[in-house]
Order: structure tokens, then sequence, then C-alpha cells
């Protein structure tokens, strides 16, 4: 028996070649009731009280559903249209979820989704909270009150792409587990060693403590060039917030600032993703492609 809220699946007008997708689509249970409080509850979470609240976030495409499943993020439910399962049934049987899918009608997912043009693939999973020193040994960001989404999602696919060892997020930057972030990271929030909501001044004097060289990407006096940075693959660094720079608390934990050289009469700053992106390549991007010894 179905819940009382939902109602004997629609039988579409299928061709004849897709009748064996609509017999296995009637296995899951379907919803058509905007008031559902399952889907009250995931509508939810596009506000970042509700996230932390309950631990959990939600995302939309089967991209980030394959990413998310195949990095450690276990679905906890996920719901699509009638018309997407007819699109990506492949896909998700691949995945092995069958048993979180609800097939809801396309009313309800207008109600759940943040996308201007939807896929049709909405999916709610649990954040990783878990604090560990893995990863410190090598290149670790700091983000310091980066407050734009699409920034911080730039940053960490940055991140992803050349090999960061550990991400710590400020409780003041732009939430990891947002829609907007997420749909800028494509995937690489899911791959990353990254911590949220951390207090960066206790860890970086954490890790100065134990020998680690820890820089704030900005200009003061003492600046160093970047490309003057000895063995930074094993060093940190310090992104700001956008129009404040790095906070002067995180500033007076560092060892010291340094700036990415540009050419006179050029602009005179970058922005935070492009600043960043530039520090990761130069302390990782020479590893790339290289065998290990």
């Amino acid at each position: 028996m179905r819940e009382s809220e939902d109602t004997a699946f629609p039988i579409s007008d299928y061709k004849a070649e897709k009748e064996h997708r609509m017999k296995k689509i009637t296995d899951f249970p379907y919803i058509t009731s905007r008031a559902n409080p399952k889907i009250t509850e995931a509508a939810k979470l596009a506000d970042k009280k509700y996230r932390d609240a309950g631990g959990i976030f939600a995302f939309e495409g089967i991209k980030l559903l394959s990413d998310a499943c195949r990095s450690g993020y276990i679905p906890e439910a996920v719901y699509i249209t009638e018309h997407a399962y007819g699109h990506f049934s492949g896909e998700l049987d691949a995945l092995g979820i069958d048993s979180v899918i609800t097939v809801v009608s396309d009313a309800v997912y207008e109600k759940l989704s943040f996308e201007n043009a939807p896929q049709g693939v909405f999916s709610v999973a649990r954040q990783k909270r878990g604090k560990s020193t893995a990863g410190d040994e090598g290149f670790v960001l700091f983000l310091d009150n980066v407050g734009d989404p699409g920034n911080l999602g730039a940053i960490i696919r940055s991140a992803d792409a050349f090999g960061v060892s550990k991400i710590y997020i400020s409780a003041g930057s732009a939430d990891l587990y947002s829609p907007k972030t997420l749909r800028a990271c494509m995937g690489s929030a899911f791959r990353v060693n990254a911590e949220t909501e951390c207090d960066i001044v206790e860890k970086i004097c954490t890790l100065r403590a134990g020998g680690k060289r820890i820089y704030a990407a900005m200009l003061d006096e003492s600046a160093a060039k970047l490309g003057d940075i000895p063995d930074m693959a094993h060093a940190a660094f310090v992104i700001g917030n956008e129009g404040h720079g790095v906070s002067p608390a995180v500033r007076a934990a560092c060892e010291r600032a340094v700036y990415i050289p540009m050419r006179e009469g050029g602009a005179q700053s970058l922005n935070a993703a492009v600043a960043a992106s530039i520090i990761i390549w130069e302390a990782c991007g020479g590893n790339i492609g290289k065998t290990p010894r």
C-alpha cells in the first residue's frame, strides 16, 4: 500500500521500446503532493540554518549525484521526475541507489528545485563534518572569510585539479554545502579534503608550532614574492576576503605575507579565486604528471 499522499502512478504514452522502463519506474514510491512532509523538509535545505541543524545538504543534477556516490557520499534520498528517470535510468541503475529513489510530479519538483533549468534529479546527502590532521603534512590552503559561493567553488575546483592536500574553511566563509557553491565546484566538493567552520587562527598556530611555514596572500612590508618561497608543496597559504583581504588576527598568526608579482601599469589586484589558483599551481602544478619515485 502506498502512503495516503501517494497516488497510482500515471501511465504516460511511452513508446513501446520504453515499456521496460515504465515497468521499473512503477516500483518506486510516487509523490504528487507538494505538502508531503518529506518534500517540505527537503525544500528547506536551500537555507543554511536547516542544513546545519540536520547535518545534511541537497544538490541537483545527475553528474553531481554520480560524483557524490563515487566519492563516498551516499544519498539519503533522491527525488526524480518521471521524464528524468526515463532519461537517466541507466546511470541511476549503475549507482545502485534504488532504495532511496522517489519519483515526484513536475509540480512537486518545482518546489524542491534551486535551478532555473533543472534536470529533474534532486539528491539529499549527509555532510562530512569530521576533523582530522590528515593532509596537514602537504600543501594546505586556508580560506579566511571568502564570502562569495562562486569564488569558494572556483577555489575548490582548482584545489581538486592540482592536488591540494587540505583545505580549512573559516566559519565566516561561504557555505561549502550551499547550492551555489556546489554548482560552482562542479563535483570537486565531494573529492577534496576540506574542513568547514574552522577557527583558522587556532589551526594556523597549531601547524606553525609543528614547524609548518604559513603565508598570508597579501602585500605588506614583509611580503615575499611568490616565486621565492622554498618548498611550497609543504607550506600553507591563506586567501582572504574579497573586499577586506586577510584579517589582522590571521595575518598576525602567519609567518609572513606573500604577493603575486604583476606587471606595472596593469591591474592592482586579483580576484580571490584567481589568486588562489595561481598559488595552488605554483605549489602543486609542477608535480602534475610526474612519476613518483
